[in-house]
């Protein structure tokens, strides 16, 4: 996942709350399959570091309806959409796309005033870029050493 592509730009400008109802929003669709995987959390703790937002206990405590709620203080639509991208990668990190995943994720888009299509292109390409780095280690004939 750490090969995405981040625009920190935006990240790093985005207001307090911004950022906290972003984070929150990520560790809440991280848990809502019933367990949160390591590369998640890994995802989610590099994103904090790099936004500079602490990573608060209390954002994997709330629900996704408060989580739809608050997403409508994110008011800047590039910012938006790069939550929409993290929600999907996150959400294709186990190659198992759940259901409550994928409404979470479209309920959180409708509450930003997201199309479905633009979902459905940021979709499509963070899977096109999953195939890319899978032909990449291919090609390349990258294997994993033991203990990574």
């Amino acid at each position: 996942m750490s090969e995405y592509k981040r625009n920190n730009e935006y990240l790093q400008q985005a207001r307090q709350e911004e950022k906290e109802v972003f984070l929150s929003t990520l560790c809440t669709l991280a848990q809502i399959d019933g367990k949160i995987k390591p590369e998640e959390m890994r995802f989610i703790e590099t994103l904090s570091q790099e936004m500079r937002q602490e990573l608060e206990p209390q954002f994997f405590t709330y629900t996704p309806e408060l989580c739809i709620n608050k997403v409508s203080n994110i008011t800047e639509r590039r910012l938006s959409l790069e939550l929409i991208k993290d929600m999907l990668i996150i959400a294709y990190t186990d190659n198992d796309f759940s259901d409550s995943e994928g409404h979470f994720i479209c309920s959180i888009g409708d509450s930003l005033g997201i199309e479905p299509q633009k979902i459905g292109e940021i979709s499509s390409w963070i899977i096109d870029h999953i195939i890319w780095l899978e032909q990449e280690a291919l090609i390349f004939e990258e294997t994993k050493h033991k203990g990574e």
